[in-house]
């Protein structure tokens, strides 16, 4: 109902599910983490309203105003911040807010592959007990790099999961 109720305002004016979170990635999410925790994502939309309106202290990075501006455009809490950052010669952000966080949803930049660098980077955003969210793992190397992020932090447990909508998903635990 929470994840229906969100969707329907973030697509008030036009369809913008195309490339949005499927509900079955936040159910999967928001039953492994607790509430108010700190999270961090890499892209932005419908999630990060999602995050924010289920009370996370949560960071959002995205390279596409066009995307920040949108998700802007809705009442965000406090809590929320969002963060525009360019991408470096791997095709990543440049531009990363390095903190411990309970929660990292990888769903963008958008594009197969375009998330090389997460590996190098994730150690330093997570503890143990921290969730990886590795969404569109139905693409080749967005599966690879689900691999490589469970291999460079040691994962504990990793479920995979599939959308609706055709897409798949890895939750990897640390």
């Amino acid at each position: 109902m929470f994840f229906n109720a969100v969707s329907q305002l973030w697509n008030k004016n036009k369809d913008l599910s195309g490339g949005a979170i499927g509900k079955e990635v936040w159910d999967a999410i928001a039953a492994h983490i607790q509430p108010n925790s700190k999270t961090l994502e890499f892209g932005c939309g419908l999630s990060t309203l999602l995050f924010d309106y289920a009370g996370h202290d949560h960071r959002a990075v995205d390279n596409v105003p066009k995307w920040i501006e949108l998700v802007k455009s809705h009442d965000l809490s406090s809590r929320t911040t969002l963060i525009h950052s360019d991408l470096n010669d791997n095709g990543f952000y440049s531009n990363i807010p390095i903190d411990i966080y309970d929660c990292v949803l990888i769903d963008g930049p958008a594009g197969e592959g375009n998330r090389k660098g997460v590996p190098d980077i994730i150690p330093q955003l997570i503890r143990a007990g921290s969730v990886i969210v590795v969404d569109d793992t139905n693409r080749p190397k967005d599966k690879e790099l689900s691999e490589a992020i469970q291999e460079a932090i040691q994962a504990s447990l990793v479920i995979h999961g599939e959308a609706s909508h055709g897409r798949m998903f890895d939750l990897i635990f640390c």
